[in-house]
């Protein structure tokens, strides 16, 4: 999974892009910062104590940290790269302090997401504009019904557009989201709202507001990136909890991030364990068994048979898997079992 972070000049992303990958940079290049942000997954952590691997492997997201957003509507560079991605996750400054420099000029975070989320319309409103020029041209040398179709749907896409809202709102049938499934709309990508605040700030009142945005399909998250990338550089873990816990902070930013990133992306965990190895794996949320073995390689979803199944709640409370198998909790499920989130799967499959 490949997500985006944006922002505008000196909101914190790149401090949260350190954060979440270990290495913040000085400067982001024109096409964006590529990273990778380990999911450290607490129950990853159970799953080796119990299973004493000699490999343990968390789950990972592919991340990219992209330049500033300014007011460009819709024409910079980097928005074309945003529509390979999967998910967007938007850092807004909340935070008043005077010595950092605002590009606006005032703190101000519903203008701040009022001007990301503009970009984003304009961005597809000359997608869509471009589409409407091309199959015009097609027309008129050849009309057929799926192209006469297709303008028709990208004329009324381009008016819910130009109205403010995202080709989420226009409520396109399952035949019209086939029928334009080749354009990469950049306001049909999940978004996560992470508002950088100072410690102790009331950030209720602004997520309110940003979770009113974009068809109210914004998550959010509010946090003191400073603070929070000061404790993680903290070597000891034992000197992080006592900060943390001086600070009145129940857990790092980033556990919470990861829980929103997830259900705004509508992802989920399932593992494997073994003697070589524990790993978490990420899929979507209603993948069935053979898409989950397709995670873990091809081959395995082309020759599925069944998958054992466990959960993860049964096996620490049993204590291995031959107990949870011999109190009868490790069925085998066939090709249409949705995975659920903290399965452990055990894939079977011929040669």
């Amino acid at each position: 999974m490949r997500i985006g972070m944006l922002g505008l000049a000196a909101a914190g992303k790149k401090t949260l892009f350190g954060l979440l990958t270990g290495a913040a940079p000085p400067a982001i290049p024109s096409g964006g910062l590529p990273g990778v942000f380990k999911v450290r997954d607490p129950r990853v952590e159970s799953l080796s104590r119990l299973a004493k691997p000699e490999k343990t492997t968390y789950a990972l997201l592919d991340l990219t940290l992209l330049p500033d957003v300014e007011k460009t509507e819709g024409k910079a560079p980097w928005l074309s790269d945003v529509r390979l991605l999967d998910g967007l996750a938007f850092v807004v400054r909340a935070f008043p302090d005077p010595t950092v420099f605002h590009p606006q000029g005032t703190v101000d975070p519903m203008r701040d997401a009022q001007l990301f989320v503009s970009e984003l319309l304009f961005a597809d409103l000359l997608l869509l504009e471009k589409r409407a020029e091309k199959l015009n041209d097609e027309l008129r040398v050849r009309k057929t019904v799926e192209k006469v179709g297709e303008l028709e749907l990208v004329s009324r896409l381009a008016k819910v557009v130009e109205g403010g809202a995202g080709v989420p709102d226009a409520g396109l049938t399952e035949p019209e989201r086939r029928l334009i499934s080749h354009c990469l709309f950049l306001t049909d990508k999940p978004v996560v709202a992470v508002v950088n605040t100072s410690h102790g700030q009331d950030a209720a009142p602004i997520e309110a507001g940003l979770a009113r945005f974009y068809g109210g399909r914004i998550k959010t998250l509010a946090c003191d990136l400073k603070l929070e990338a000061e404790i993680a550089a903290l070597a000891d873990p034992a000197e992080r909890k006592d900060f943390l816990g001086g600070m009145g902070i129940a857990e790092p930013a980033v556990a919470r991030l990861t829980r929103v990133l997830y259900d705004a992306m509508g992802l989920m965990s399932f593992f494997t364990i073994g003697k070589d190895e524990v790993r978490a794996w990420t899929v979507r949320k209603g993948s069935t068994a053979p898409q989950a073995a397709r995670a873990i390689h091809t081959d395995l979803e082309k020759g599925f048979v069944r998958a054992e199944v466990m959960k993860y709640s049964d096996l620490m409370a049993l204590g291995s898997e031959e107990a949870v198998a011999k109190a009868g909790k490790a069925p085998l499920k066939g090709k249409d079992y949705v995975v659920e989130e903290g399965d452990i799967l055990s894939i079977r499959a011929s040669n």
